[in-house]
């Protein structure tokens, strides 16, 4: 019975500890979340609606001038239905580390979409391995983590 109330103990600790808030800040009528990618810090829009991770030309090119991405991080080419409806080439790529909340997310699909304007948006492809997620407000509430690393689950479970 003891060993069985240490058990529940730890699991509770875990999942109460295991919530993260992240404030995302409003701009221009979308929410920015703070991701640090490869090393370099950015702000991506938090779009649900994405399938993908998307950076634009000119941020790839500052990353790869920078070393935060190589060319062994490109993969191919595809290409996408963006907002407007209208069907664009893109290069894929894979995000080796993109931190959110002090969570790393690793080996991310992403795409680089031609064009100054195009948006950074955090997509399915990060947003699922983040694990249960609540929007409130300007808060991105992680209650999960589908791809918690062993180091992580062993800070989580010795706190």
């Amino acid at each position: 019975m003891r060993s069985l109330l240490i058990i529940f103990s730890i699991i509770t600790s875990i999942s109460i500890s295991a919530q993260i808030t992240i404030t995302m800040e409003l701009d221009g009528g979308v929410y920015k979340v703070p991701c640090v990618v490869n090393g370099a810090k950015m702000k991506f829009i938090f779009d649900t609606g994405a399938s993908t991770v998307c950076l634009s030309e000119s941020m790839a090119e500052y990353l790869l001038d920078n070393d935060y991405l190589s060319r062994a991080d490109i993969v191919g080419i595809g290409t996408s239905i963006v907002a407007d409806g209208s069907e664009v080439e893109h290069v894929k790529i894979i995000l080796r580390d993109i931190e959110i909340g002090g969570l790393h997310l690793k080996d991310v699909d992403a795409c680089i979409i031609e064009g100054q304007k195009a948006p950074l948006l955090l997509g399915q492809t990060a947003i699922q391995k983040l694990g249960e997620i609540r929007i409130d407000g300007n808060r991105l509430v992680i209650n999960g983590y589908a791809s918690m690393s062993d180091a992580e689950a062993e800070k989580v479970f010795a706190q």
